[in-house]
């Protein structure tokens, strides 16, 4: 063993060391282990019952026990939206979009408007630029391919290459 006693000579834990492989971790398994091997379905059948006659007669502790176990947990109601303390500009071009980001960017800096709701009200404004230029960009490519195609009308075949 080493000088602190937790470690033989080849460094592994030593027998009764509470980190080695029989220290608490496994006892708390083995009596987790034995009380279920000490309670059969019908423990819990009965126990069950119990709870919903005590229920049925007014345990509210009782009633939420059957209740969540038959039913499932409750969801958490969603949390009313509240309006933020911030309104962004209309965003119809993407000069717009870059004046809101620039309202935005002078919010956070004197403290006007919160990380979290810039943060948020950011996100909106590049989403909104994203769509603006993808919008332009469909636009273009519709200009170019009517463009490409009354050129190659206006070009007559050359009877040579027929």
């Amino acid at each position: 063993m080493t000088a602190a006693g937790d470690r033989d000579d080849r460094g592994r834990f030593a027998a009764g060391n509470p980190g080695g492989p029989k220290g608490p971790r496994r006892r708390a398994s083995d009596l987790r282990r034995a009380a279920e091997e000490a309670i059969s379905p019908d423990h819990v059948q009965a126990l069950m019952r119990k709870a919903t006659r005590m229920g049925l007669e007014g345990n509210l502790s009782a009633t939420r026990l059957v209740l969540d176990r038959a039913c499932g947990r409750a969801a958490e109601a969603a949390p009313e939206p509240e309006p933020l303390p911030f309104t962004l500009p209309r965003l119809r071009t993407a000069e717009d979009c870059g004046k809101a980001l620039e309202r935005l960017v002078q919010g956070i800096c004197h403290g006007t408007i919160e990380r979290e709701v810039a943060q948020t009200l950011i996100s909106a404004v590049q989403a909104r630029l994203k769509s603006i230029e993808t919008v332009e960009f469909e636009k273009r490519i519709e200009g170019l391919e009517l463009a490409a195609k009354q050129a190659e009308e206006r070009v007559a075949p050359d009877p040579r290459f027929e």
